[in-house]
């Protein structure tokens, strides 16, 4: 079914239907998804602007619902907003956004030079709903090669012998809404958790990325290239301590 969308911009009528191409829009679904919507002359408009999930990625947010939740209660205004339906919408906004919310909300501007500091600062003060980023982190430091890449199936592999090994021990595995909990699961299913929870959460801060033609997840390069070996010792201890604290609730 194709999709409905309504066009708007504050001061500014709604134009006439024409022809329109379709095109694929940066919207943030998960690490996998995009949208495919109707392109129509508010393109041209959105060309030099960032999307929702772009502004992200350019500050250091805590989560993208932050945006979100921001824009809800009108702490944010987007410059330029695209109606799917009555419940979905696109939202753009015009790149110096970037330093004044910055200055505005305390963010912190993400660039190569202090990718590094913000790296180690989310290890340190890392928040977990689930057990997923340590054990990442440490599939990460186990199957790095020396840029910093790591194939997904390696990923996917350390994620199952970890849960496993926790069932064969009769220790919990994970909360019961968690594909690892369950007596059988798919490595597609796997793939498909790690790439929404928790690489999507480094991804937004620019610190990984996925080539999903060569099923590679690579650690940026400003990030990577900065660890030092003491450091990595000291991330590997955090996670432990990390799953530890987890695991202990229960």
């Amino acid at each position: 079914m194709q999709a409905h969308w309504r066009w708007h911009r504050r001061g500014r009528r709604p134009p006439r239907r024409a022809c329109k191409p379709d095109a694929l829009i940066d919207w943030p679904i998960s690490a996998l998804d995009y949208e495919l919507v109707d392109i129509f002359n508010w393109q041209e408009e959105a060309q030099n602007m960032y999307s929702q999930q772009e502004l992200v990625r350019h500050l250091s947010v805590q989560k993208t619902q932050t945006i979100e939740e921001y824009i809800r209660k009108e702490k944010i205004q987007p410059d330029l907003v695209v109606k799917l339906s009555s419940c979905r919408e696109f939202h753009f906004f015009k790149r110096d956004r970037v330093d004044e919310y910055s200055n505005k909300f305390g963010w912190t501007v993400i660039t190569d030079s202090n990718k590094h500091e913000l790296f180690m600062k989310m290890v340190r003060e890392m928040r977990m709903d689930h057990s997923y980023k340590p054990v990442f982190i440490k599939a990460i430091l186990k199957h790095a090669d020396a840029k910093g890449r790591v194939n997904l199936s390696s990923i996917v592999t350390y994620f199952h012998d970890f849960y496993e090994s926790r069932r064969a021990a009769g220790l919990v595995v994970e909360k019961a809404n968690s594909i690892y909990a369950k007596d059988t699961y798919t490595d597609k299913e796997s793939e498909t958790t790690i790439l929404s929870n928790p690489f999507k959460r480094f991804e937004d801060m620019q610190m990984v990325r996925h080539t999903k033609t060569l099923g590679i997840v690579e650690v940026d390069g400003a990030v990577w290239k900065n660890l030092a070996q003491e450091e990595k010792a000291e991330i590997e201890r955090i996670c432990d301590q990390k799953l530890a604290e987890y695991y202990g609730r229960w």
